[in-house]
């Protein structure tokens, strides 16, 4: 088995509590054998041994699916981008209750905090165009270290009053790892940081290396890792394209280019790259410029590319990322001018299955719990659908808002986040049930993160751990 495939798979375990046996140092297979034992911690008393083919397939599994590790949240929305943790979260907060602990944060921030075993890690910008990396303990919320990667603003075209007061170049959601924590910032500027230290490992301005951005509300896609491939979606009026960089050096792997023929603000896209363990075929997808795409990991090549994502509005950016739903992947359009139809279209490899058009979710990203999928409007309209068919389930109006943080889900539950601090919690299934409504100070246009048994809360100054 290559080497650094199971190599490449030790480093994503670590700390996950998957213990691999049969690795040499050099990350090859010890001994000579085609096998690989995978042995949960002690407590499981379980050991599975993975043989030829199978253990290829273990390992692409774990690589570029989460399937084993789905309790990992180290980048946005967790492993694959799916928005879905499977272990118990909290439901009932409040300032004097539920609450682990909490921080403030300095400068102001739409990112989303990242999960590993021992931290918590955060962007933010200052008032003097500081850009930081910020990293905390995950049991105790003490401030391990910040560290200041840059300077820059955010590079956008469109007036400053549509943007200013909820988005800046601290948008894009970080990554980590135990030894690693990659930033990336609206101005072009991606580090590699060593939490341990603090020194910057590698920087790269990706507006001066691959073209200048030209976009009406600035860059604000997040990054996503998959093995030792960093990917990096650039979707705007002048610089387009999908890159994949080695995470651990910061060189180019590839660069698939990405233009369409479309106008106004359609060639403009703030949404991230998502993974789809599509049968034996690992495929990330992209959706902006009214297309939605599908990229092969190990080349970038084009696998894909549908264009049911158009609407009839100079406006038609897209802002929420796709979402994998069995062999399904939906992906969202919506209508910002107002008073217009927006357009959630579900495709296979093949082509449309059905569309729903009505107003939609204009940043926030759905998330797909079995078969049904789960969103929310900007005016708190929160929807459940049918993953098969598009049918509406059911509506609920949740209040509060606007909502523009991405749905997450887990233990049965699926979370709204207005930008008010109300969260409104609901069953994941079939009947509309609210499980819980609370409430925290602050402004929230951050995605939540979880992990086993606590949320965490990214307010623009503040960060809270949630949790018994």
């Amino acid at each position: 088995m290559p080497g650094s495939f199971c190599a490449a798979l030790g480093n994503y375990v670590r700390g996950t509590g998957w213990i691999l046996q049969g690795c040499s140092g050099d990350g090859r297979l010890g001994g000579g054998r085609r096998s690989l034992v995978a042995r949960l911690p002690d407590k499981f008393s379980r050991c599975i041994l993975l043989t030829g083919d199978m253990a290829r397939l273990f390992l692409l599994t774990i690589l570029v699916s989460g399937t084993v590790y789905a309790d990992d949240w180290n980048q946005f929305r967790g492993t694959t981008g799916s928005g879905v943790i499977e272990s118990p979260l909290p439901d009932s907060w409040a300032m004097d209750s539920g609450i682990q602990w909490s921080v403030e944060l300095p400068g102001r921030a739409n990112s989303s905090p990242v999960v590993t075993e021992q931290r918590i890690d955060v962007t933010t910008q200052t008032d003097d165009g500081g850009l930081w990396v910020l990293s905390f303990d995950r049991a105790k919320g003490k401030k391990i270290r910040e560290t200041r990667v840059g300077t820059g603003q955010l590079k956008a075209k469109g007036a400053r009053e549509l943007w200013a007061h909820r988005h800046n170049a601290a948008t894009p959601t970080p990554i980590a790892t135990e030894d690693s924590i990659w930033a990336f910032f609206g101005n072009g500027l991606l580090v590699r940081v060593d939490p341990a230290t603090g020194d910057v490992i590698w920087k790269k301005d990706l507006e001066k290396e691959y073209g200048a951005y030209d976009i009406t509300f600035g860059m604000g896609s997040s990054p996503r890792l998959v093995g030792n491939h960093l990917l990096v979606a650039c979707m705007t009026k002048g610089a387009s394209y999908l890159l994949a960089l080695d995470a651990k050096t910061g060189q180019q792997l590839w660069k698939s280019d990405r233009k369409y023929n479309v106008a106004d603000d359609h060639p403009d896209s703030y949404s991230s790259p998502i993974i789809w363990n599509r049968g034996d075929s690992v495929e990330v997808l992209l959706s902006g410029a009214g297309h939605l795409d599908a990229y092969g990991v190990k080349d970038g090549k084009r696998l894909w590319s549908h264009p049911g994502l158009s609407i009839d509005s100079p406006y038609g950016r897209v802002i929420a990322s796709p979402v994998p739903a069995g062999d399904l992947v939906i992906g969202t359009s919506p209508n910002p001018s107002g008073g217009g139809r927006g357009r959630i279209a579900a495709f296979s490899a093949e082509g449309e299955k059905w569309s729903y058009e009505r107003s939609l979710p204009d940043s926030s990203t759905p998330v797909v719990v079995g078969d049904l999928l789960f969103m929310v409007s900007d005016n708190g309209v929160a929807s459940c659908l049918e993953t098969t068919t598009g049918k509406l389930v059911w509506q609920n109006r949740l209040g509060g808002g606007p909502y523009h943080a991405s749905v997450i889900a887990g233990d049965g539950k699926v979370y709204f986040q207005g930008i008010d601090g109300v969260c409104t919690i609901m069953k994941a299934g079939r009947e509309k049930e609210v499980v819980a409504r609370n409430t925290l100070p602050g402004t929230f246009y951050a995605t939540p993160a979880a992990a086993p048994g606590t949320l965490y809360l990214r307010a623009y100054e503040r960060l809270y751990a949630i949790g018994n």
